[in-house]
């Protein structure tokens, strides 16, 4: 019972008047407690339902700014494709050149787009900026479905790699002086951990030209985006027997991917998932390491937040968000299942790197820093 339904006048009424009967009490609160009871039952019985997707555009967490501190520049390294020594230190800000004051005058944004995180708006919303009349910017993807209907893995996907890999190269070049453009990472793209060295040119060649790169990713509670996911198996001729069971090893890819690997890893091939065998405190520290150098902004689950962050850095006109790609259907699942998945997803890293996250760019625990 909350502390509001004490009712601290009453009791100083009881302390006044000793004569009211106990049970007379008793009843006067009864409706109350039973109703608590069937709150609390109802509220249970909700906590194993996956969100749909308009409520995972809207998520109920706290604001994540971009990480403010000094910047340093990238010593890049001569081995393409290299992953850069775990005693690396992370670098504070993604940028590699001076910053000035915002709104700045051209550039590109460029959206990672994490599967069930409400992506789909936010990709939705950069298009609308390509119309002439909300500024003529120019939008760039290119991706596929890296499983069909079948249940198999579409063959061919390092070319959509080399496909993405050129179209992104040429988005990058030739800004005019107050041009900007948008583009979203999403299905069968090059893995992050191991072509980091394409962000860091794609920057590079961005700001060279006076501009500046605009890196951006949403992400969510770890727990409710692989629970998300189930709606995707039928799409997959995947079963709800088998939906998680790649989680069971450190390493092979599933017919989805958990957030912390698709940041790391995306979806491309059954091989491709963790494929050095590299522990969980391994591929959180990775993944904070990537977010850090390479992003500047960074949200968890907040739309409004988002939108209010690429606005700040280039002074677009607002534009409302869009609602996409809804799911409306309840998705349920049993209290065995909603615990065994979250019992891999902390042996996978995904609920660590989310705190991570969450500690990192928005302070969340702050207030235990002097305990």
């Amino acid at each position: 019972m909350s502390n509001s339904q004490q009712l601290p006048a009453v009791a100083a009424d009881n302390r006044r008047n000793k004569s009211i009967p106990r049970m007379a009490i008793f009843l006067v609160f009864l409706p109350s407690f039973l109703f608590n009871i069937a709150t609390m039952h109802s509220s249970l019985s909700k906590s194993t339902r996956s969100p749909s997707d308009y409520d995972e555009a809207y998520l109920d967490y706290p604001v994540v700014l971009e990480y403010q501190q000094s910047r340093r520049k990238h010593q890049a390294s001569n081995n393409p494709h290299h992953n850069p020594s775990t005693t690396i230190k992370l670098l504070p800000t993604a940028a590699t050149h001076p910053r000035g004051s915002t709104p700045y005058n051209c550039g590109v944004v460029f959206f990672f787009h994490v599967p069930s995180t409400g992506g789909a708006s936010i990709a939705n919303w950069f298009r609308k900026y390509a119309r002439p009349p909300n500024g003529n910017i120019t939008f760039y993807q290119k991706w596929t479905r890296s499983i069909g209907r079948d249940g198999q893995f579409r063959p061919n996907q390092h070319q959509v790699h080399d496909a993405f890999i050129e179209g992104m190269n040429a988005h990058v070049e030739n800004l005019a002086a107050n041009e900007w453009r948008s583009g979203q990472y999403h299905l069968v793209q090059p893995p992050l951990n191991s072509t980091e060295d394409l962000w860091y040119k794609w920057r590079a060649t961005v700001e060279s030209q006076g501009c500046q790169m605009i890196n951006t990713i949403m992400l969510r509670d770890p727990l409710n985006h692989a629970m998300s996911l189930y709606k995707i198996l039928n799409q997959k001729n995947g079963t709800r027997e088998e939906w998680m069971d790649h989680l069971e090893e450190p390493s092979g890819t599933g017919k989805w991917a958990t957030m912390l690997d698709f940041f790391l890893y995306n979806i491309n091939g059954p091989t491709e998932r963790n494929p050095h065998n590299v522990t969980k405190e391994e591929k959180v520290r990775r993944g904070i390491e990537l977010l850090q150098r390479h992003f500047d902004v960074v949200s968890l689950g907040d739309h409004t937040e988002f939108m209010e962050q690429v606005l700040n850095y280039t002074g677009w006109k607002h534009l409302d968000m869009p609602h996409m790609n809804v799911h409306k259907k309840p998705l349920e699942f049993t209290k065995k299942e909603v615990e065994k998945l979250y019992k891999l997803l902390v042996r996978n890293g995904d609920v660590d790197f989310v705190d991570a996250v969450k500690q990192r760019y928005s302070g969340h625990l702050s207030y235990l820093a002097d305990v």
